[in-house]
């Protein structure tokens, strides 16, 4: 974040609704954090295990330097023109907005009938990718990112599980719109079919299912956020700033990106400084779609790191509906493998650390669960593969092998997607992917 933007950094407000609400522009001074969710920065055990080889990691609020001061402000914030979108369903109705942009994403903005001006800028930013962009970088990164060892693909999906759980306004956001109760099977199908979209071969064509996708899930945080903001109010706002915020969206990078390649490293398997640069820019698309500011997305391994960093620290200790939420995403595991549930967390202990991993489920069935040998024989495993893996990454011709692979139609995520549409079929329940729960869910009526 070498950008020549002015650091200089307001008063903290005591209304901040009435003083930060506003969109920032280049030039504007910075809005300083709301106020830190936690004593000293979170998720410390973690953050050391990925981060200690790389750079400092901070067991205090000392950070200070444009990335994180550009983070700090964008907590006020949210997705500008996905913001407009959701009101302008508001105004002509979920029916016909949900008509137009659809017919937008699948076929074009011109093949919509007097659309919305509210769409039409959406699109424009959609239908012209900024030239810093290197999309054969970032063809690089998803085939890295493609070619984890399956012990750190399965435990960055387990960690996602963790931190919907564990990050305050994530996990206050996601009980309050009730889609794990009430729809959870469904949610949780589109969270799988997501990711494996955004790994296939054809993610970078503008009708590709990766891309739509992204577009899809962009809409539904706009609606989710405009929602939350009205059933919150003020006070809320004041304390966390936005339900979610566009420094929250950005840290998706962290949560999804990085986690592979980082676990890889932790359990022995390196990753080149330009294959961590080209996973950056692999997301980086991938956030440009979903509605984060240029400004904060990460653009470099070392940037995208240091805000993971950042990023997992101000996640906070959980909300009030930790339980909830841990009850609910739990469940949904449990339905698919009862043993699941118990060796997530065991796998999750390896990285996470015990007491953070059993703060999760504190309060639930699972809090005394026995994960002890399960996390040896985890980690085992995990290193025999990156062992392996690094082996193999030596060989001649490693490249081409991995480039193959990345065209072999099996993403990451896609044996959990495998495990859970057999479910549905087995048991034969109506479950659709459509990314359009919050056009009538409760809290988009407000």
């Amino acid at each position: 974040m070498t950008a020549p933007y002015n650091l200089e950094v307001l008063p903290r407000s005591e209304n901040p609704y009435e003083d930060y609400r506003y969109f920032y522009r280049d030039g504007m001074p910075l809005r300083p954090a709301p106020e830190r969710r936690t004593e000293k920065p979170s998720w410390s055990t973690l953050r050391h295990n990925l981060f200690d080889r790389w750079h400092d990691v901070k067991d205090d609020w000392s950070y200070n330097n444009p990335q994180t001061l550009l983070l700090d402000d964008h907590m006020w914030q949210t997705d500008e023109q996905g913001a407009a979108v959701a009101e302008m369903f508001k105004r002509v109705g979920a029916q016909k907005g949900r008509a137009d942009f659809e017919i937008a994403l699948n076929q074009g903005i011109d093949k919509v009938e007097n659309p919305e001006p509210e769409l039409v800028e959406l699109f424009k930013q959609i239908d012209n990718i900024p030239s810093w962009i290197d999309l054969e970088a970032a063809e690089r990164g998803r085939v890295a990112y493609y070619n984890v060892t399956p012990s750190a693909e399965l435990l960055s999906i387990a960690f996602a599980y963790w931190a919907t759980a564990m990050e305050d306004r994530t996990s206050a956001a996601t009980a309050e719109t009730a889609m794990f109760e009430n729809q959870a099977m469904q949610r949780v199908l589109e969270t799988v079919k997501f990711f494996v979209d955004l790994g296939r071969d054809d993610v970078f064509d503008r009708y590709s299912p990766g891309l739509k996708a992204a577009v899809r899930v962009r809409i539904a945080h706009a609606q989710a956020n405009r929602g939350l903001e009205r059933l919150w109010g003020p006070e809320h706002y004041n304390t966390y700033g936005r339900p979610i915020g566009s420094s929250f969206l950005v840290s998706g990078e962290g949560w999804f990106a990085l986690m592979p390649i980082a676990v890889d490293e932790f359990f022995g398997r390196p990753h080149s400084g330009q294959e961590w640069d080209d996973v950056a820019m692999y997301w980086a698309y991938v956030l440009y779609m979903m509605g984060a500011e240029e400004r904060i997305i990460p653009k470099t391994g070392d940037e995208m790191r240091k805000m993971t960093d950042f990023i997992y620290a101000n996640g906070g200790m959980s909300s009030s509906y930790r339980v909830q939420i841990a009850n609910a995403l739990m469940g949904v595991l449990e339905e698919l493998d009862e043993k699941l549930p118990v060796n997530v967390l065991a796998a999750l202990s390896t990285i996470i650390g015990e007491h953070d991993t059993r703060y999760m489920v504190r309060g639930t069935k699972w809090e005394d669960a026995k994960i002890k040998l399960i996390a040896k024989a985890f980690t085992a495993k995990a290193k025999a593969e990156a062992l392996a893996y690094r082996i193999k990454d030596q060989l001649p011709g490693a490249e081409e092998r991995k480039i193959r692979k990345a065209h072999d139609g099996k993403p990451p995520w896609m044996d959990i997607l495998e495990v859970q549409e057999k479910h549905i079929r087995e048991n034969k329940l109506k479950v659709d992917v459509t990314y359009a729960l919050h056009d009538e869910s409760e809290v988009s009526k407000h």
